[in-house]
This record gives structure tokens, sequence and C-alpha cells, in this order.
């Protein structure tokens, strides 16, 4: 009998102690597993918050851009109610550059059956038909207008508060009824007062081309100087300002949505020279009233090159 009960107690303890070793592995496993589990789903959620961050969803880095993505914006600046000025801005996120292309105002382009003026054309038949005869002209699409007057493109400066850092090629001196200029030339901070004096600047030693050329130099400067990604946070407010302080556009918030990517991702590897001005090729014709501004003749194979 007692033989019989230590068997007993010895097989019970056996049974109990292959229990416990069982209820032993049972719990590593499910810790083991548990941990790798739990560190599975961390991964995974650190992965989804990284992919939804503002940073992620802002940040341009990953963004592939293209040919769709080019932009090009044509600037008519006017004064005294006349057309003063045209500036083709051509934006390329794809290739990371920005190019201002100044237009003199006295380019001729096709008109029906007739060769007009393009300040001529403006004040005749309206900006969208002036726009339509340039782009035939250069062989590009203008995605947009803007015209601006010198009295706003003061404004302009002056909403930026650090005013226009530009070098001038001359001493500019000049002294009317009606305009005071004395500037000396090389690299210039200009005030807001300033920058619509070097626009109106009657006498520049190049002639009308200069006065052309200053027009795209001025607007080159602007963008190397505030489409800055420090900006960022401001950039919804410049658009409205910029807007709000044209005479006439055709700019829908649609399309400063479409190229906000584009934009910002310039504005993030923009360098202070980003931006460059460049010249229309061709040759002025005739004099006084009558003279009048060619392109050249490979003006479409010039201007792709130059474009980049």
């Amino acid at each position: 009998m007692s033989l019989f009960r230590k068997k007993k107690k010895k097989h019970i303890s056996k049974k109990v102690n292959n229990v416990l070793v069982f209820l032993l592995v049972f719990i590593i496993f499910l810790l083991v597993f548990g941990g790798i589990c739990l560190w599975a789903v961390v991964k995974i959620n650190e992965e989804r918050r990284s992919a939804q961050s503002p940073e992620s969803i802002s940040g341009t880095e990953s963004v592939r851009f293209d040919e769709s993505d080019v932009r090009n914006l044509l600037i008519i600046t006017v004064d005294d109610g006349q057309a003063q000025g045209f500036v083709l801005v051509h934006a390329n996120p794809a290739k990371t550059l920005v190019r201002t292309l100044a237009i003199p105002r006295d380019t001729v382009v096709d008109y029906k059956t007739s060769e007009v003026r393009l300040y001529e054309l403006v004040d005749q038949q309206g900006i969208a038909v002036a726009r339509d005869a340039l782009a035939k002209l250069f062989d590009i699409k203008f995605d947009n207008y803007i015209e601006i007057s010198y009295d706003n493109i003061e404004k302009l400066v002056d909403y930026f508060e650090s005013g226009i850092t530009m070098k001038l090629d001359e001493d500019l001196e000049y002294h009317s009824n009606q305009l005071s200029v004395s500037i000396s030339g090389g690299l210039r901070t200009l005030s807001p007062s300033q920058a619509v004096k070097v626009l109106r600047y009657p006498a520049w030693h190049g002639g009308r081309k200069q006065r052309a050329d200053i027009q795209a130099e001025m607007t080159a400067a602007l963008v190397n100087q505030y489409m800055h990604s420090s900006r960022k946070e401001s950039s919804d407010a410049d658009f409205s300002f910029l807007v709000n302080l044209a005479s006439k556009t055709d700019i829908l918030v649609s399309h400063y949505t479409s190229a906000k990517a584009g934009l910002s991702h310039l504005a993030e590897h923009n360098d202070q020279d980003l931006c460059k001005a460049i010249s229309l090729p061709g040759e002025y014709q005739g004099s006084s009233e009558a003279i009048r501004y060619y392109a050249a003749g490979d003006i479409h194979q010039l201007l792709k090159t130059a474009l980049g």
C-alpha cells in the first residue's frame, strides 16, 4: 500500500512537472511571438505616419516633374494706360530653372493679314489676342497672363519690404518735369520708388532694347530674391497679393494650385541665381514712330535653346 502511494505521488509529480514545462514553453512562445508582432505593428505605424507627415506631403524631392509641369506666364507692364514692357516667365521644375525673356514692345506679330506691333495689338484688340499672336510667333503656349501697372509694381516691391537687389550696367542720370533719376551703376538695392524710376528711365545707352531688357532683369531679380522656401508659409498670401494688384489677369486659384508643387520645388532649389534674364534675338528696323522690332528668323530654335 505504501509502495503504491509512493508510485502514485511520483506519477502526479511527473505530470505536474510536464504541465509546468509546457506552460513555461507556451509563455516563452507568447512573449517571443507577441514581441515580434508588436515590433511589426510599431514599424508599420511609424512608416504610415512618416508617409502621411506634413514634411512628406509638402516635400518635392520624391516628386517627378516633366514637360507637363512647365509654366509660361506673360507679364505686361503698363504706365499711363499703355503697355510698356512684355516679359515671358518660363518656369521648368523638371530642369530646375526659371528664365525671364525680355520682349520689346515694338516686336512685330502677325494679326490676320497684317503685321502689328505688340503694344498696338494689346491696345486695339486686347491682351488675349496679343498673347495668341505672340504664342504663334514663338511657337510656345502661354498658360496665363497678368497686366500690372508701374504704380502697383511699386506696391509689390514695398510688400516684400527689402527692395530689389540688382545690377545696373550704367549710371542713371536724367531730370525733367515728369521724372528725376539719379542712381549710380553697379549692384544696388532699389527702394520701391527707385525700382519704378529704373523702369521709366528713358536714356539708356542701349536705347529701346535696353529699356525692354531691364524689365526682364528686374523680374529675374525679384524671383531670385523672394522665391525661396523661407517664404513657404506666406506663399499663398504672396500669390493673393500679386493677383489683386493686377489690372487684368486670367490667373485662377486652380492654376496656382496645379503649379504649386513645381513652384515649391523651384523655391527649395533657389540659391539666388535660379532665374536668368535673356533678351529676344532680333533687330530693329525703321526709326522714330515707325520703328519696329523683328524677331530672328530662326526664333523657334533660338528660344528652345535659350529657355533650356
